[in-house]
């Protein structure tokens, strides 16, 4: 282990998040130890800067049930931090969702969108689902879908989709040409990946492990199945050079 990924367990592993607060302060420090040419450093500038505008929305009180949105943040965060964690201190051992990232963050032929993207990929689609059960477990809330709690989670996604769109966030170097490729190579990705549906799929799955939640074993089974194929759809999206395939010009044009 590098000194750099020691100080990085070190972070991750301090236990539960509290509030905003927290979350922010451990992806602000996480952040600060990487360097840009390393793939976690993207997705984790992508986590802070949604956390900040959802933490920004709520201040404003745009939330219904600010509270409980506060505390799946948490929780969401926190499953995330396990993760990083156990890659840490024992590769291989963490959730299977999450390896594809990790282990090809030191790669130079993929994008920092890809990289963002597919972390992205996994938490929505692997730590959202489990995040939104403990959260309705703790508050004594249900995931229904005409609840404040529905809405609010929709309004989160779109804050999520406001900052991921933002290509100024996916600038490596001030090269005179980096907008224009930045915005090609994330237009070409989110033509595969769209966190709309990402979304309302981890809200299904959680609607699935709410109805299992007497049933541990079969719910384990589910997370483990659910696990494996969002493993999958990241390695896709990491893939090198798909984008600069997707976004090339057609010939003629």
């Amino acid at each position: 282990m590098t000194s750099s990924d020691s100080s990085l367990l070190a972070i991750a592993s301090k236990g539960p998040v509290d509030d905003y607060v927290d979350v922010l302060a451990r992806l602000q420090a996480l952040e600060a130890e990487l360097d840009p040419s390393d793939g976690l450093f993207w997705f984790h500038r992508l986590y802070r800067l949604t956390t900040a505008a959802v933490r920004e929305a709520s201040r404003k009180h745009r939330f219904a049930d600010a509270r409980c949105i506060e505390r799946l943040h948490c929780h969401f965060a926190g499953l995330y931090f396990v993760a990083l964690s156990a890659h840490l201190s024992d590769p291989g051992t963490g959730p299977s969702a999450w390896a594809p990232l990790f282990q090809a963050r030191t790669r130079t032929d993929i994008t920092a969108c890809q990289f963002a993207v597919a972390g992205l990929n996994a938490h929505l689609n692997r730590d959202l689902p489990v995040a939104l059960v403990n959260t309705c477990l703790e508050l004594d809330r249900e995931p229904g879908r005409e609840t404040p709690l529905h809405g609010d989670y929709q309004h989160v996604g779109a804050i999520q989709e406001h900052v991921l769109r933002d290509v100024n966030a996916w600038l490596p170097a001030p090269e005179p040409d980096a907008p224009e490729r930045a915005r090609a190579e994330l237009t070409a990705l989110l033509e595969l990946w769209s966190a709309r549906r990402a979304r309302d799929a981890a809200w299904i799955a959680a609607e699935v492990r709410w109805a299992l939640r007497g049933s541990p074993l079969v719910a384990r089974h589910h997370l483990d199945a659910l696990d494996r194929m969002v493993e999958l759809a990241s390695r896709a999206l990491l893939l090198p050079g798909s984008l600069e395939r997707r976004s090339r010009p057609a010939p003629g044009r």
